[in-house]
């Protein structure tokens, strides 16, 4: 491309000095005879302006000339990275841009490879708990029949739990499928702490801690009940591993915040919090990033608030604010009825 623009700069060049000077070489002899000084600065005056016209003109196309493979691999680059790994083989003639080009498309090719067996994974995966799932819970229906009531009554509630698994896992796959959820519905994170803080208390008790839940002002969200409960599992987990003390939860507004008595976050530990570990291997490290992934999938949001103590905050958008948002939009496209 460099030898390129050299070799199209001196051609520019040698036009430019081509058209300008062969013209007032003729011009001047003439004048030698003529000894018109205002019909030569006219003719000098035509020449620059027709010089500079036929410079502009061709500075304007050798700037199309390039600027056209680099706006198409921007397109290219631009569907890239909206998800789109299709991209078409098209040579430019610059060895440069060919070789960008012919390198994002191996990489939107490896990409969506990576992106295709992640998927087939998950659908294996899912389908192999969802079986074994199966065969737990057709044993817990049938200690559900014991004629020890206790253990008639722990046998129906493991049931529940496996219900609740099956239908988070089947929520799982949507979101890593599509990269989002279609089951919205009005959600009261109330009552979604309350179905979740039963389990937690066991725990907590065991560990001769305290899990304390405070309930304010609380406004209808619109989110996915399953991914909600999956990410205040995520978070009460974190403060029962990472922190220590008290846990208090409080439910306000359109937002769940947890916070725990323990050293906080360290200040190093901060910018990658919510990344993905660089090692597949590691069995710690995925949870507050798969929560974040979940909230953003579902509408909402998941961020850090305090540092010291760990102070983590959950928020979706309101159901009622979300229903104008749509009920808007829908009056702005509709036609307006002809007169």
């Amino acid at each position: 491309m460099r030898r390129r623009l050299v070799l199209s700069t001196l051609a520019v060049v040698v036009v430019v000095m081509a058209v300008v000077l062969a013209p007032v070489f003729l011009v001047i002899n003439a004048a030698a005879v003529t000894e018109d000084e205002t019909l030569l600065y006219a003719r000098i005056a035509f020449i620059a302006v027709f010089a500079l016209i036929a410079a502009a003109l061709l500075a304007a196309i050798q700037a199309r000339q390039l600027a056209r493979p680099l706006e198409r691999l921007a397109r290219i680059a631009g569907r890239v990275g909206d998800g789109d790994f299709t991209t078409p083989a098209s040579a430019s003639g610059i060895d440069e841009i060919d070789d960008i080009s012919r390198s994002l498309r191996l990489s939107a090719n490896r990409v969506d490879r990576m992106l295709e067996a992640e998927r087939n994974f998950t659908a294996d995966a899912t389908h192999q708990l969802r079986t074994g799932l199966t065969g737990i819970a057709i044993r817990l229906e049938l200690l559900e029949r014991h004629d020890d009531l206790d253990v008639a009554a722990e046998a129906k509630a493991v049931l529940e739990q496996t219900h609740e698994l099956n239908a988070t896992l089947d929520e799982l796959l949507v979101v890593a499928r599509t990269g989002s959820t279609g089951e919205r519905s009005t959600v009261d994170l109330v009552e979604i702490v309350d179905d979740h803080l039963d389990d937690w208390r066991t725990r907590f008790d065991a560990q001769r801690r305290q899990i304390v839940v405070t309930t304010g002002p609380s406004i209808p969200v619109s989110a996915t009940p399953g991914l909600v409960g999956q990410i205040f599992n995520v978070l009460v987990q974190n403060a029962l591993h990472h922190g220590s003390g008290t846990v208090a939860v409080l439910v306000e507004g359109t937002g769940i915040t947890i916070e725990d008595e323990g050293r906080g976050v360290a200040d190093a530990d901060v910018p990658s919090l919510f990344e993905r570990p660089s090692d597949h291997q590691a069995a710690h490290g995925r949870g507050l990033a798969l929560a974040r992934r979940l909230a953003e999938s579902d509408g909402g949001r998941l961020e850090l608030v305090c540092r010291r103590p760990a102070l983590f905050r959950m928020s979706y958008v309101s159901a009622h604010e979300l229903t104008a948002a749509s009920r808007s939009t829908a009056s702005a496209t509709m036609p307006e009825p002809a007169i």
